[in-house]
């Protein structure tokens, strides 16, 4: 649908354009050109190229009345030379139409009388007080010297916070005049710069308020490029917002232009056009659309086309799916947005997740008691289109509540798992447990065997009847094992205490108790005087009973021990040489001595023996000597010695 008074037709808008073209390059320019001034095209003027002593001057050819109010936009081109380009341009209000003023410094403004400038300087000359920045100033009577008091205003810089203003850049000049409170106001590039309150009309033109205005410019001893457009600069806003289809538009002209703007020819981008200023229109389908505007300004000049892009959005169709096909009580429902969008960005989504709660997320989570539950989503998008509110009703099945018994148990021996249904409702379909030693089983009652001991953490999980999952549950189970070590088989003084070390369990039983200072212990004394032979049993809190055996042999001491052969062969049989030494605390001396009297082992180590070399080279077969000494547990001094056999 197009709205009433826009033409749908992609060929009018064209033809349109090309007559205004045609009629605009064909029509007798408004001005009279002085000097270097040239016509660049229906609205253009170059006044000066980069030449040097040049004067020029473009003038309406059309007198205004001061006593009304004019707003004048325009766009001027100061040049692309800085320190190397000069002089500048000017604005001016003057009576006679075909005045040229002085070049270079004068800016072809510099002996009109009677009249009114707005200078646009771009070169520091020292005699006129020029500023070394470029600047602008109200300035009266072709008068451009800043002491004089035909200055009426500034000097300022041309441009806020900027020194040069010959920057290869157009910039717009705005001249307001408002007689109402003698008010003349400069703006460049939207800012105000220059500001006079003054009966202009009889102060400088003798009560006449019937003036010519137009452009002067000039350069001296070097040049610049100084051109001057009145403004046709076409502008739009864009709806902001609910850019949707069949949805009327509203267009924003902001368009500028000198004088009053005479026509406005707008392209929607759809084969649409309207001469409307601020045209409403109904875009069909969705989809991106660029949109033209030119202008026609009072001068009859068509501007050029200025083109936005705008996205005609669709209405959404707002869907969801969930994760899962089983929605389950006290587990996390998963809700996916499945919305169905042809053309546009979705940005707000709004679900009512009929648990009480609110979200704005695109992909909510949630949790459930079981029952049956309304979801309603609504959707928008950043276009304003809305969606319906869908509504899905989802049902939320019992979840099954489960715990499990077990035993502890002895290594080897089977530990009993017994499952139970706490929702006994529900029903259970299938039980699955985790042994944590890399088996898993299925039923309620499970029979299993470790391999070996520790703690493992047991888990089991259920699916009831209507599919839904529990939660996994853990238990810890412990298996034992003993280990039991009684120690070293030894040699002890006859009546001197002993200390016995029993390991590998949690608990302790010595047989018999004969000569033990307490035989439930893991290591009690023995005094004996006779040689025996202990059974250690190694105990867990549930039994799990191994044994072990130590054989105690009782001599009369101190004494020393001391073979007489070995045979270090390798075998892992008497491969070295060592003595026992019983009711000794310290050995001094072990010595083994060569037939020429050579000690080639020493140590006072009596567990570590020698293995028959010296210096890593095996000693012949023969007989050698050996030295012991040392004290008894009683202080008396024990020495030994003898001879010893080493066979190969």
């Amino acid at each position: 649908m197009v709205q009433p008074g826009a033409v749908k037709s992609k060929n009018i808008f064209a033809l349109l354009s090309l007559l205004i073209i045609c009629f605009s390059a064909s029509a007798q320019s408004p001005y009279v050109l002085n000097g270097t001034a040239t016509q660049d095209d229906c609205h253009c003027y170059t006044l000066t190229t980069d030449s040097v002593f040049q004067s020029a001057a473009i003038w309406n050819k059309n007198k205004i009345d001061l006593s009304k109010p004019f707003d004048y936009s325009f766009n001027i081109y100061a040049g692309c030379s800085d320190s190397t380009g000069a002089d500048g341009m000017a604005f001016v209000l003057q009576p006679l139409s075909s005045s040229l003023g002085i070049e270079g410094a004068g800016m072809g403004f510099q002996n009109i009388y009677p009249s009114l400038g707005v200078t646009i300087d771009t070169y520091q000359n020292i005699d006129q007080d020029d500023p070394y920045y470029d600047h602008v100033s109200l300035q009266a009577n072709g008068d451009t010297y800043h002491k004089s008091v035909n200055n009426l205003a500034g000097p300022v810089r041309a441009l806020e916070n900027n020194d040069n203003i010959e920057d290869c850049k157009w910039h717009k000049l705005e001249i307001k005049w408002q007689p109402a409170n003698n008010l003349l106001e400069v703006s460049i590039d939207g800012t105000l710069r220059l500001s006079l309150q003054q009966d202009i009309i009889s102060s400088i033109f003798n009560n006449d308020p019937s003036v010519f205005w137009g452009f002067t410019a000039g350069t001296g001893y070097i040049g610049n490029v100084q051109r001057v457009c009145t403004a046709v600069d076409p502008g739009f806003i864009l709806p902001d917002n609910h850019t949707c289809v069949q949805t009327p538009l509203g267009f924003l002209d902001t368009s500028k232009s000198f004088g009053n703007i005479s026509n406005w020819y707008w392209s929607f981008g759809d084969g649409s056009i309207s001469s409307q200023q601020n045209p409403t229109h109904i875009y069909d389908s969705p989809g991106p659309y660029t949109v033209m505007l030119n202008i026609l300004g009072g001068e009859g000049c068509l501007s050029d086309t200025i083109k936005q892009q705008l996205v005609i959005g669709s209405y959404p169709k707002a869907s969801f799916t969930m994760d899962t096909s089983i929605a389950c009580s006290d587990q996390q429902v998963k809700f996916n947005d499945a919305t169905y969008l042809e053309m546009g960005k979705k940005n707000y989504w709004y679900w009512n997740l009929g648990n009480g709660i609110i979200s704005n997320e695109r992909n909510p989570v949630a949790k459930y008691n079981p029952g049956k539950y309304n979801i309603d989503l609504f959707v928008n998008t950043e276009e304003g289109c809305a969606s319906d509110t869908f509504r899905k009703t989802i049902t939320i099945k019992q979840s099954p509540s489960i715990s499990f018994t077990k035993n502890d148990a002895c290594l080897g021996s089977q530990v009993h798992f017994s499952a139970k249904d706490l929702s006994d409702a529900v029903g259970i379909s299938q039980w699955y447990w985790n042994f944590d030693d890399n088996n898993v089983a299925q039923g309620a009652d499970i029979f299993h065997t470790y391999l070996k001991s520790g703690n493992y953490n047991v888990k089991l999980a259920a699916e009831a009847k209507n599919g839904c999952i529990s939660d996994t549950i853990t238990e810890a189970v412990s298996v034992y094992t003993t280990r039991a070590y009684a120690g070293t088989d030894t040699t002890i003084l006859e009546g001197r205490p002993y200390q016995l070390n029993a390991s590998g369990g949690d608990s302790y039983t010595w047989s018999p108790s004969t000569g033990l200072s307490n035989a439930n212990i893991a290591n009690p004394v023995a005094t004996l005087y006779n040689d025996i032979t202990y059974i250690v049993t190694a105990s867990t809190v549930l039994g799990c009973a191994t044994e072990d055996s130590v054989h105690l042999k009782v001599v009369k001491g101190p004494v020393i021990y001391v073979p007489t052969a070995f045979t270090p062969n390798g075998d892992g049989r008497n491969d070295r040489f060592k003595f026992v030494p019983v009711g000794i605390s310290e050995i001094g001396l072990f010595q083994i001595l060569n037939r020429w009297g050579q000690v080639i082992y020493s140590s006072k180590n009596a567990a570590e023996g020698w293995d028959g070399t010296l210096n890593g080279l095996q000693q012949p077969a023969g007989t050698y000597v050996w030295m012991v000494a040392g004290k008894a547990i009683d202080g008396a001094i024990i020495k030994k010695q003898g001879t010893l056999v080493l066979i190969r």
